[in-house]
């Protein structure tokens, strides 16, 4: 009795182990394809290298990968290409500085493209009611 429950214990724990293994190839693999996305091909018109065949993506691929295997973080791998090609090489510049306008102007037009709209649908009622 002793004997299967302790076979069916190491079962159990060889089982999770394994789980645990699957789990973190998984989670770099994700990694890796997240990483691929925020990185875009510098020979290729709006691909990221996740999208892109060239050699050359394929060769920032196997960085991000060596990196990766190195235990570098997403943010100095980032850092890393964005020192040799500058930051047009992120898919998604950082919302700081210049490229705050960016990200904010489309809100703004938007706003006042809106009040545009109300105040001309507001003349015209008017106009209308006459």
């Amino acid at each position: 009795m002793v004997k299967k429950i302790k076979l069916n214990l190491s079962i159990l724990a060889l089982i999770l182990l394994s789980i645990g293994c699957i789990s973190n190839v998984n989670e770099n693999n994700n990694r890796n394809y997240d990483l691929y996305s925020k990185v875009m091909c510098p020979v290729c018109d709006g691909q990221t290298i996740g999208e892109s065949q060239a050699s050359i993506a394929n060769d920032m691929k196997n960085i991000i990968d060596s990196q990766i295997s190195e235990g570098k973080t997403d943010e100095q791998i980032l850092g890393y290409f964005e020192d040799r090609y500058g930051i047009e090489i992120l898919s998604a510049p950082p919302n700081s500085g210049t490229n705050a306008i960016v990200w904010v102007s489309p809100f703004i037009l938007i706003t006042f493209a809106f009040i545009l709209f109300f105040i001309w649908l507001k003349r015209s009622v008017k106009e209308n009611t006459k």
